[in-house]
């Protein structure tokens, strides 16, 4: 929006004084250079809060992974991130499965609490096709701190071309009431990205970026942050020879290697 230059106002019988003219123009002109900066600089703050508002973390690919913890075939990294004190995790390790045993295990969210670190529950919610859904989860936390629960909506897709599969989780808090005793979390976002390798070998990247939420110093987060990812995904590796998901096809993926 550009603020146009309008005559300045004189009374209908009032005359300018003799030689004001230029005078009147130059202060036109600074009026309006004055006020089309200050709504320049409005709309530029107009849209950095409208970017914050709709994703409250900004990334930031240049800062490098730091490790954290590695062991059984997992290894964790953490870095920070802008816009929280609570740093983002990556997590990388191997699956010896194919790629619909791994989304069969992955997708097994009543079993969750077998081997996700501290998580007590864990259900399905909303099924809104075979590649989207809503999830339910709560978690365990040591006294004297509430349980935190995290409702997140799923959605798993499959790259056409280099037959990758991605799972993608952001946190939906408003869709149940908030349970009594629990600190609903309101802002998380997981990715899962699998690669195959070869017949029964994935490549998998797991992305963790979340605010428990509460009254929990981040410095106290970070300090274990690293625990719980890198515990379930050592169980998770033995997890996916479980025979219950050995023989399990999806529509929707198709093997790289058969």
């Amino acid at each position: 929006m550009i603020l146009e230059i309008a005559e300045w106002p004189v009374a209908q019988n009032e005359k300018k004084p003799v030689g004001a003219n230029s005078w009147w123009e130059t202060s036109k002109i600074i009026f309006v250079l004055t006020a089309n900066h200050l709504f320049s600089q409005t709309m530029k703050l107009l849209l950095i809060s409208a970017l914050l508002t709709a994703s409250p973390w900004l990334l930031s690919p240049d800062i490098p992974w730091s490790p954290s913890k590695s062991g059984h075939g997992v290894k964790v990294y953490t870095r920070p991130v802008a816009g929280t004190p609570i740093k983002e995790i990556k997590a990388e390790l191997e699956l010896d499965c194919s790629i619909n045993t791994a989304i069969a295990c992955l997708t097994d969210i009543p079993s969750y609490n077998q081997w996700i670190y501290q998580m007590t529950e864990a259900r399905v919610i909303k099924t809104i096709s075979n590649t989207e859904f809503q999830v339910y989860q709560r978690v365990k936390t040591p006294w004297p701190l509430d349980d935190r629960d995290v409702i997140g909506h799923y959605v798993l897709k499959q790259d056409p071309r280099s037959l990758d599969v991605s799972i993608i989780t952001h946190s939906v808090p408003k869709i149940l009431p908030v349970v009594s005793g629990v600190v609903r979390v309101q802002k998380n976002r997981t990715t899962w990205t699998i690669k195959p390798l070869a017949k029964n070998k994935n490549k998998c990247e797991y992305f963790l970026l979340l605010d428990p939420a509460g009254e929990v110093p981040a410095w106290i987060i970070n300090l274990f942050i690293s625990e719980g990812p890198y515990s379930s995904l050592v169980k998770l590796k033995q997890r996916v020879h479980l025979p219950k998901y050995a023989n399990t096809k999806f529509a929707w993926i198709t093997e790289k290697f058969q």
